[in-house]
């Protein structure tokens, strides 16, 4: 059993992985995010800022579960706590923005991913055209954390939720960053007796607000299968997800002056694998998942 000194410990290592890493994905300047975003209408912000709902997308439909096998009654109660990691492509990193001439109509500019602000020139006047803003982050992956409690089992059903909410900091620099899920999984095996693999259904639905800029909202429903052996547990899935991203903002950009637009993330299916190493009430995980997206998670448990 854990005492109320480790579960405010655990609790306190979840609050501070889910700030350290969120706070470092979009929060690490709320100013300078909305300073490039300001000087963009809605005709390009869209391809600079795309790629963060992409991998936010992916990030948020990882790490629902690590084992399929659920009993129809009997106490359950984990804590996870999930890092994931999505991979920024070559093709993340730019986008074709427009040109105010006919010919060349667009040019590559870098994306929020991307490096520094490029211009394109016209060659039957010569002038040059500069109307982009530099990429603001320089990384391979885009990473999120969460800590996540599944609690059952009445009838095969567990479920499961995710919540962290960080207050403003440092003035206006990160603003109040809130995340929740809230996800419910079935075992399917207590119907299928014959079946020698473990498998269980679950939907989840996720919501993540970046101050007023950023309103982030998705859902997953899938299908997992897992086998143990002894200690160690391979577990997959098949899943399908949507998410989408509100952003809204006022723009110095006097073509559209006020922004509010909504982006829907790359990823609709994804497979995965994965295994989990149970060490007692301590278990170590960790998986691959591959879409449009291509993502990582792992993490600690702590629980039966």
């Amino acid at each position: 059993m854990f005492t109320l000194r480790d579960r405010m410990s655990l609790r306190a290592a979840g609050t501070l992985a889910v700030l350290l890493l969120v706070a470092t994905t979009l929060g690490v300047s709320q100013s300078k995010l909305e300073d490039n975003l300001k000087q963009m209408g809605a005709a390009t912000v869209t391809g600079y800022i795309q790629p963060v709902t992409d991998l936010f997308g992916a990030d948020m439909h990882s790490g629902y579960f690590h084992a399929a096998d659920i009993e129809t009654f009997g106490f359950h109660l984990r804590l996870d706590i999930i890092a994931m990691a999505a991979a920024v492509s070559d093709g993340q990193k730019t986008y074709d923005a427009p040109t105010p001439w006919a010919s060349p109509a667009t040019f590559k500019a870098p994306t929020v991913f991307g490096g520094p602000a490029t211009s394109v020139t016209n060659p039957s006047t010569g002038f040059s055209y500069h109307a982009t803003v530099d990429g603001l982050f320089n990384t391979s992956y885009m990473p999120l954390a969460v800590p996540q409690l599944t609690i059952g089992n009445i009838f095969g059903t567990q479920a499961t939720v995710r919540y962290i909410t960080i207050p403003k900091m440092n003035g206006d620099q990160i603003p109040n960053i809130t995340l929740w899920g809230l996800g419910v999984r079935h075992s399917v095996s207590q119907y299928l007796p014959m079946v020698p693999l473990d498998l269980s259904a679950g939907i989840y639905f996720n919501s993540f607000t970046f101050g007023e800029l950023i309103d982030f909202k998705g859902m997953a429903i899938n299908a997992q299968a897992s086998k143990s052996f002894s200690i160690l547990t391979v577990y997959g899935g098949l899943q399908w997800e949507n998410s989408s991203m509100n952003l809204s903002y006022t723009s110095t950009d006097i073509t559209s002056p006020v922004v509010s637009i909504s982006m829907d993330g790359a990823n609709s299916f994804r497979f995965l694998a994965g295994i989990d190493l149970g060490l007692g009430p301590i278990h170590l995980f960790a998986d691959a998942n591959f879409g449009s997206i291509t993502a990582f998670s792992g993490g600690i448990g702590f629980g039966n």
